[in-house]
Formats: structure tokens, sequence, C-alpha cells
């Protein structure tokens, strides 16, 4: 009875978060209406995580205590982890495809999260390679452990410390470093700014003027625009405003010479960036990871049970 009420009150909620995210939450205004993605990308994103950590946890659990139950638990919870990956993978290709006009693009995180899918893929191949069962439980709880310390690095480390990425933090959460980006004559000359790919085509000196030809992909298009900054008083001059948004797009700083200057592309907005930072969004956003947690520990301990049956009938020489 109390599995059934489970059941029914984890769809029921996810239906509630579902309605409530195409016909509750606003828009983002710079994203649009891709920036609903967010609501389910970022909770598979974080249970992946939380899969995998559960999986080391029974691994080692059955390391220590050799029960057929805690490998089950383990195993579950690994096969969950690259489900949830796999997801917040697809989210995350269908906010590329929208914003950069690409489903991949080797950016640190996305690499970094399939590496993490080709490791647990390897697990699973591992096992099913292995007939004897106490062999392949050993095996593969060894196996678990030593994936997970790969995870805290792919997930969290490696797609920090780069500034090389495209990954959209912006969309989440307003910080001051989502304001602008240094770009380079002759260095790095692509970025992000908030939740937008910025692309440095150019500069031209006219007088005192500096002018900064760039392009800005937003939505899934491509503008063109042409900043300037006025060397003489050490302030913007033209301020360009971005196609569709409240964006305001300027050269906020130069340093260097004519053939070898650097420029600061800031944009500026007369709202809130950050997703999360409207409140029905986070509202939106806090029932989906609930939802999404409740789920992974339904299907967690349902899949850990089909595991549970399938091995007494093994050991009654059933096969399925």
């Amino acid at each position: 009875m109390l599995a059934t009420t489970f059941k029914w009150f984890t769809g029921i909620w996810l239906g509630l978060v579902a309605v409530a995210m195409f016909l509750w939450v606003p828009a983002h205004e710079g994203l649009g209406n891709v920036g609903r993605i967010v609501i389910m990308h970022v909770p598979t994103g974080w249970l992946t995580s939380v899969a995998f950590l559960f999986s080391a946890i029974y691994s080692w659990r059955y390391l220590r205590h050799g029960r057929a139950r805690d490998d089950a638990l383990a195993l579950a919870a690994a096969e969950l982890g690259l489900i949830f990956s796999v997801l917040a993978t697809v989210t995350g290709a269908i906010f590329a495809k929208v914003v950069w006009g690409t489903y991949w693009n080797w950016d640190p995180r996305e690499t970094a999260i399939a590496a993490l899918m080709l490791i647990y893929a390897a697990y699973f191949a591992l096992r099913t390679s292995i007939e004897d069962r106490q062999r392949q439980r050993y095996l593969g709880s060894i196996y678990a452990l030593l994936a997970f310390v790969a995870v805290p690095f792919l997930i969290f480390v490696i797609p920090r410390v780069t500034d090389d990425t495209l990954h959209p933090n912006c969309a989440i959460l307003n910080t001051p470093n989502c304001q602008g980006i240094e770009l380079t004559e002759n260095g790095r000359i692509i970025g992000t700014v908030e939740d937008f790919k910025v692309e440095l085509l150019g500069i031209e000196q006219q007088a005192d003027l500096t002018v900064a030809t760039v392009s800005i992909v937003s939505n899934g298009t491509n503008y063109t625009l042409k900043p300037s900054f006025n060397r003489a008083s050490n302030k913007p001059e033209t301020i360009e405003r971005l196609p569709e948004t409240l964006r305001d797009v300027q050269i906020k700083r130069l340093v260097g010479e004519p053939g070898n200057q650097t420029v600061e592309i800031a944009i500026a907005n007369t709202g809130n960036i950050g997703l999360l930072t409207e409140q029905r969004t986070l509202l939106t956003f806090f029932a989906s990871l609930f939802g999404f947690t409740l789920l992974f520990f339904w299907l967690w301990w349902l899949r850990a049970d089909v595991l549970d049956i399938n091995e007494q009938l093994v050991q009654q020489g059933i096969t399925i």
C-alpha cells in the first residue's frame, strides 16, 4: 500500500511540475522558452552524481559484508546514474542546438559527461563478461569504487578549471562574472557572456574611437554588432542593443595598442538574468528536483528488488 501511494504521489508530482514548467514559468529573457529546460536538465545532472555515489557506497558495503542485496543496490544505482546522465546530456544538447546551432560542441562539460558515461558503460560490460556470480560482484564492486573517484573531477572540477566553456552557468544564477569577457585580437577571440556566445571578428580604429565587430549568438540566431570605445574619454561610445532582448552590448574596457588590443565585452541588462532569480522558476525548479529525487529512490529500490528476484530464479535454475 505504501509503495503504491509513493508511486502515485511521485507521478502526480512530476506531472504538476511539467504543467508548471510550460504554463506557469515565464520565458527566460535571454534564452526564451528554451530556458525552461534548465528545470529538468539540472536535476537530472545532479542525480547522476547522487546515483553514482550510492553505487560506490553499496559497492563498498558489498566488499565489506558480502551481501547480495548490497550488490543489487549498487548495480541498480549505477544503471540509474547512466540513465540520468543520458537525460542530462540530451536536454543539454537540445539547449545547445537552439542557442548555439549545434547539438554538440565538445565543450569541457560535454566532454567530461561523455567520458563519465563511457566509464560506467565499461562497468556494465565488465559485469556481463563474467559468468561467475561471486566474481562478477567482487570485481564489479571494486570497479564501481574506482569509477566514482572520477565523478567529482569530471562533473565538478574539470569543467571549472578552464574558461573555455560555453556551458550556460548564468542561466541558473546571475553572478558578477556573467557580465563581461575579455577578448584579444591576437589571442582568445571567443567565449561567453551570460548565456550568449560571443566572438570577436575584428577591431577597427576611427580616430579616437575603437570599434569592435562582434558576433553574438542568442536563441540560435547570430547577430553582428559594432560597439565602440572612446580612447580619449576612456568610456564606451556606441552601445548596441541586442535584438529581441533588453540587453545593451558595449566595450566596457580597452587595453593595449592597435594591433594587439584587448576589449572587455559587456552585456548589460535592465532585468533579471539568472533563470533561478525569478520566483516562479525557482519554486518550479525545487519542485522538479524534489520530484526527480523521489523518482530516483522509487526506481532504485524497484530495480534492486527485480535484481534480487532474478538472482533467486537463477539459483533455482530458472533463467529469464
